[in-house]
């Protein structure tokens, strides 16, 4: 099976926003910055003499709502603009060994059970590696092959030891 995908700044983004909120982390940070949004507005009536307060209230609230996704799309542009990687299209294989990636000149692959974790947002499928690095597969690159390419991914690995998205398990 054999396909390309081209990574674009929206698609990089997407996978760190996914990437930051999905763990424990992301969720805590968003639950703190959601309970200090409310305490800034149930602050508002009483704000004369807590200024401080209330600006440290309003960067909480604004931290993980709107200035970790703004700097995340700033990490998602330069890598778009610095590696050589996002700039060519990728051509994937998939076989009965694994991935196999040509880009340019370069090539590499990874066996199946270097597969830990599969996840899927509107636009991705997410193929991590580790826990921090992963394939990102376009949909709008993998078009009507779509359905096909993620079943034959998931007949290839071992669900009792890869996590995976709901609508992919048995």
């Amino acid at each position: 099976m054999k396909f390309r995908t081209k990574i674009n700044t929206n698609e990089l983004f997407q996978f760190l926003l996914h990437h930051a909120y999905r763990g424990i982390n992301g969720k805590i940070g968003l639950i703190i910055s959601f309970a200090s949004a409310v305490l800034f507005v149930i602050g508002i009536p009483d704000f004369s003499g807590n200024e401080t307060k209330m600006v440290v209230f309003a960067i909480i609230a604004l931290l993980y709502t709107v200035i970790n996704p703004i700097m995340l799309y700033t990490k998602a542009k330069k890598q778009k603009l610095t590696n050589p990687v996002y700039k060519k299209e990728m051509e994937y294989v998939l076989d009965d060994e694994g991935i196999k990636l040509f880009v340019g000149d370069q090539e590499g692959g990874i066996p199946w059970d270097r597969i830990v974790m599969i996840t899927e947002t509107s636009s991705l499928y997410i193929l991590y590696t580790t826990r921090v690095n992963a394939f990102l597969w376009p949909k709008k690159d993998l078009g009507t092959q779509s359905q096909e390419i993620m079943k034959y991914v998931v007949s290839h690995i071992d669900p009792s030891i890869v996590k995976l998205p709901k609508k992919m398990r048995g």
